[in-house]
């Protein structure tokens, strides 16, 4: 049977694409830590990855918002941000096991055979798995487009999740990569706003990328709004205590957190960190220790790195971390 064997839960920025420089030294521990975690997935003989993580009005958009989808099928990066277009390998069988496993326990992905994700999949993938070696079974999740999931649910799924992976009758090993959060706010419009200068950017995300002809300048625009800001707010605080949370098993209080909770403290962006809450599910009776925490503002986002590791009694020797810090 196959087993849960590691999992890393790390956040993502397009500024570290576009700015890596303005991360200064706590950028450069944060990517030192994500080098040592792909070090730690390498080392723990993973032979697949479920990645979780959410799109950004590039896949999914009004016009069609599933709360949670997986792929079963191809799956290919939208190449955005200065990331690899991958052509993402995909464990098929584990993705369909999953997805049939969770169907007869009357839960209901979304599914396809034909992925696009963006850089919230793909910067994992460069930093966790960037030469493709590991298959992947992708996950999204609506943290996007509100009503959103409750973190309820998610963790839910990731109980889900789990229990698909524990029954798949191959003798292989799994890793869980959750990627998204810590605090940050996001320049996007909301669906309901009427303000005259956010109306092109809310037709987009009410239509989808039927409005064809104008692609082009909806990704510039967005992409013009993330740059343009040289700092952005990070509540360190509440990501302190989110982490706290995590690493003490404190799920129950996680689970109750509010969407309107997360909004007001960590932003309209800080929502990715349902994305954890799926992994937490799955590795609800796994370690967690904080590899690091950064809070860069130049990257407009609380940049994090939990390592997960197998509870004591099942687990490997566990790969040490210089970046490990208290919290």
């Amino acid at each position: 049977m196959a087993k849960l064997i590691a999992g890393v839960a790390m956040s993502h920025s397009p500024m570290i694409m576009t700015n890596e420089a303005g991360g200064g030294e706590k950028g450069q521990r944060f990517l030192q830590t994500a080098a040592e975690m792909r070090k730690y997935l390498e080392d723990s003989g993973a032979d697949v990855i479920v990645l979780v993580s959410d799109d950004h009005f590039n896949s999914y958009f009004y016009d069609h918002m599933p709360s949670f989808t997986i792929g079963i099928g191809e799956c290919e990066g939208w190449g955005d941000w200065q990331l690899p277009k991958y052509k993402i390998p995909v464990q098929e069988e584990l993705a369909k096991h999953i997805l049939h496993t969770s169907l007869e326990s009357n839960v209901d992905f979304a599914f396809t055979l034909k992925m696009k994700v963006d850089h919230g999949h793909t910067q994992g993938i460069y930093f966790l798995n960037p030469n493709l070696q590991i298959p992947v079974v992708p996950i999204a999740v609506n943290t996007s487009a509100p009503p959103l999931p409750t973190m309820d649910r998610c963790f839910q799924i990731g109980d889900m999740i789990r229990q698909a992976i524990e029954s798949w009758d191959q003798d292989l090993k799994v890793a869980i990569v959750a990627s998204g959060g810590l605090s940050h706010w996001v320049p996007i419009p909301k669906i309901e706003s009427e303000k005259p200068e956010d109306q092109f950017l809310v037709n987009v995300l009410k239509n989808g990328r039927q409005e064809i002809n104008q692609l082009d300048e909806y990704l510039k625009l967005r992409e013009t709004n993330v740059t343009r800001i040289k700092s952005g707010p990070v509540n360190e605080q509440i990501d302190r205590e989110f982490l706290r949370l995590v690493t003490e098993k404190d799920h129950t209080s996680l689970r109750n957190w509010s969407a309107a909770y997360i909004e007001k403290h960590l932003g309209n962006g800080g929502q990715e960190i349902r994305n954890w809450l799926v992994l937490l599910g799955a590795l609800k009776n796994f370690e967690a220790s904080v590899a690091c925490y950064e809070p860069i503002p130049e990257w407009v986002t609380g940049m994090a790195i939990v390592q997960f590791s197998q509870p004591v009694d099942q687990k490997q020797p566990k790969v040490s971390s210089e970046q490990e810090v208290s919290i």
